[in-house]
């Protein structure tokens, strides 16, 4: 849902498609490449170390679309557990981009180019909820005179969640789609489950807005938004590191491991990803936009 909104907001931002496309990644790339050789020679390391098979080291055919983040729309090996979200997002960029080529054409050609979006929601349905992002940030301003309407929006997370949990879908893959799902009867959960996501997502726009509501404006949760998309990569990494650690600890009591392992895991996550941000989102991206002659304003906005 975020990454919809920010599609949106992103758009607007820029003069064109090819400015849109080039700011997009040079958002995700600095960081997500040496990310990604990092888990690669890691896996391998450990992997010469104990002899163990190495489950996330690609075939060197299979190496570059794996960095592009191809994974899994394309049948290749994932690298980071957090890849398909990736994958799904920049699928979107690219169906963004062509809506936004075409919204000066004829009325037939704007609808002609929502079809591949379209086609990828029902082959992927996870996909589905990149759409309340989309349709909040094109509506957002409607939506704030309706306020009032989506007071006790945030029961819609768990409305969302509990039925989503229900459909049962468990792979990012291409496996079941929405005709299966339609075939199965289980239409009306994914509906009760995208309406409780969009008034979910509404709340938390119009809350964040809100003056009055301190919790998201304060520095803590400022800096945290600052570094989101650091963490978002990073805390897998690190979760996977402290889990070894942590496992003495539940032999010994199995909350004292649990509150270790929590504690722990956001604690260095938030440190990790604070130097991430600092020296490849900001660092490692600005020599990028510099050494290529992108607009430093463009290069650095979020």
């Amino acid at each position: 849902m975020i990454s919809g909104y920010v599609i949106v907001h992103s758009m607007r931002r820029h003069q064109n498609v090819t400015l849109f496309l080039r700011d997009r990644v040079l958002r995700i790339f600095p960081l997500w490449i040496p990310l990604a050789i990092l888990l690669i020679a890691g896996a391998w390391f450990m992997g010469q170390v104990t002899g163990t098979t190495v489950r996330r080291f690609p075939d060197p055919l299979l190496l570059v679309p794996s960095l592009l983040i191809l994974a899994p729309v394309l049948h290749v090996p994932s690298i980071h557990p957090a890849q398909w979200s990736l994958c799904y997002e920049l699928f979107f960029y690219g169906f963004a981009a062509v809506a936004w080529a075409n919204r000066t054409r004829m009325f037939w050609c704007v609808l002609l180019s929502f079809i591949p979006a379209c086609i990828f929601v029902i082959l992927f349905p996870r996909a589905l909820f990149f759409i309340p992002g989309v349709l909040v940030a094109l509506f957002e301003y409607r939506l704030r005179t309706l306020a009032p309407v989506f007071r006790w929006g945030w029961l819609g997370l768990p409305i969302a969640w509990v039925t989503w949990l229900m459909t049962d879908i468990e792979n990012a893959a291409l496996s079941r789609t929405l005709v299966d799902f339609a075939a199965a009867g289980m239409l009306g959960l994914m509906g009760v489950a995208f309406l409780g996501a969009l008034c979910f997502f509404v709340w938390l726009v119009l809350f964040r807005a809100n003056t009055k509501n301190s919790l998201l404006s304060s520095k803590s949760m400022q800096w945290l938004g600052t570094i989101s998309f650091s963490f978002y990569l990073v805390h897998p990494i690190v979760m996977g590191a402290v889990k070894r650690i942590a496992l003495p600890f539940l032999r010994f009591d199995q909350w004292v491991g649990i509150g270790f392992f929590v504690v722990a895991s956001f604690a260095l996550s938030c440190v990790v990803s604070y130097w991430t941000w600092r020296l490849l989102e900001v660092g490692f991206r600005r020599w990028l936009a510099s050494s290529f002659q992108v607009p430093g304003a463009l290069a650095l906005k979020k």
